[in-house]
C-alpha cells in the first residue's frame, strides 16, 4: 500500500533548495514542468532570473548609498552653519544682531525655511505653557494660530522650538520652520542645536 504524499509548505521547498543549491542543475527536466513565465519578459531561465534579482538588489543598494551620501553632506553643511553661528555670536552687541545672524546663517540649510530668535513676551505665554510643559524644546507641528504667532503666517509643515532662559522666566524662543513635514520630529538628534543653545544662553545673559 502506497503512502499518501506529504503536504509540503512553501517554506519547506525553500529550505530544501537552499540546502541543495545544485538540485535543479542535477534534475534539469524539472524546469520543463515549472512555470517561470514573467509577464512582458517571456520565459527566462533561472540564470537570467538570478541576474534580474541581482540587478534589482544592486539598484536598491545604490539608492541606499546615495541617500547616505546626501545625508552626510547635509550634516556636514549643518555642522558648518552652526559652527559659523557659534563664532559670530560673540561679536554681536545686541539682541537684534543675534537674531539677524541666526536668520541669515541657519536659513541657508536647504530644509530650513525660516530661523527666528523671538524675544519672549506675554503673548507667548500660552504657547510656552502648552509646548514646553515637560522639556525646553519642542519638535513637531503647530496649529495655524501658533504658526501665525511665531512665523507671521508662514505655512510651515514642521518646526523645532527651543526655550531660552529659565523655564519660569524665559528670555526668548529659538524657532526653526521647515516646509518638509517630517524634517523636525521628536526623534531628531539635538547635538548641534544643543551646543548653539548653550552659547545663546550665555550670550543673552551677557547682553541683558
Amino acid at each position: 500500500m502506497s503512502k499518501k504524499p506529504t503536504n509540503l509548505s512553501t517554506q519547506d521547498v525553500m529550505t530544501f533548495l537552499q540546502k541543495n543549491p545544485d538540485f535543479l542543475l542535477e534534475h534539469p527536466y524539472l524546469l520543463l514542468d515549472m512555470n517561470l513565465h514573467v509577464q512582458h519578459q517571456g520565459a527566462p531561465n533561472l540564470a537570467l532570473m538570478q541576474q534580474r534579482l541581482l540587478r534589482e538588489e544592486n539598484t536598491k543598494l545604490k539608492k541606499q548609498i546615495s541617500t547616505m551620501i546626501d545625508s552626510a553632506r547635509e550634516n556636514e553643511l549643518i555642522f558648518k552653519l552652526f559652527s559659523d553661528c557659534q563664532r559670530a555670536l560673540w561679536y554681536c552687541k545686541n539682541f537684534q544682531e543675534l537674531a539677524d545672524i541666526l536668520a541669515d546663517t541657519l536659513s541657508q540649510s536647504p530644509k530650513i525655511s525660516v530661523c527666528q530668535l523671538i524675544p519672549y513676551d506675554t503673548t507667548l505665554e500660552e504657547l510656552v505653557s502648552r509646548r514646553f510643559n515637560k522639556l525646553s524644546r519642542y519638535l513637531g507641528r503647530l496649529d495655524l494660530e501658533e504658526q501665525k504667532l511665531l512665523f507671521s503666517g508662514f505655512a510651515c509643515q514642521s518646526v523645532a522650538l527651543y526655550l531660552l532662559g529659565p523655564s519660569d522666566k524665559p528670555t526668548a524662543i529659538l524657532a526653526f520652520a521647515s516646509d518638509c513635514a517630517d524634517h523636525f520630529s521628536p526623534d531628531n538628534g539635538n547635538l548641534f542645536v544643543n551646543e548653539l543653545v548653550s552659547s545663546l544662553q550665555i550670550r543673552l545673559k551677557e547682553l541683558a
